[in-house]
């Protein structure tokens, strides 16, 4: 299945977080998100419902989206997919939000955190 993405500019107060988004977040990674969207922008954009009534629905990005309106962003960038059974959208929600993979420890010692440029 091959489909066109596109990102589109959308404001903050039309997309909805999903109800049924598995994810919390610490204060500590709330901090460090935010930092991180200070520094670099907003580089990922939102992943959200495309389809008839469940248009602007978040899928994926629930964490850039709060972090986001924390700052004051007016709008975001939004990818849209169409997906109108909840109960698909629920499993890419899910599959969106799993850690996966490890750490590689020898390559990640090669990154300095202090020496930004």
């Amino acid at each position: 299945m091959t489909s066109k993405l596109s990102i589109k500019q959308v404001k903050v107060g039309d997309l909805k977080p999903a109800e049924h988004n598995p994810r919390k977040w610490s204060d500590e990674a709330i901090e460090q998100l935010k930092e991180s969207i200070k520094s670099f922008g907003l580089v990922d954009p939102i992943l959200a419902n495309g389809a008839e009534g469940r248009k602007n629905i978040v899928i994926g990005g629930h964490f850039r989206l709060k972090i986001a309106k924390d700052l004051g962003f007016k709008e975001v960038p939004v990818v849209y997919i169409d997906i109108p059974n909840i109960e698909r959208e629920k499993e890419l929600c899910l599959r969106l939000n799993r850690n996966q993979g490890e750490w590689d420890w020898e390559l990640l010692s090669q990154f300095d955190e202090c020496n930004r440029s």
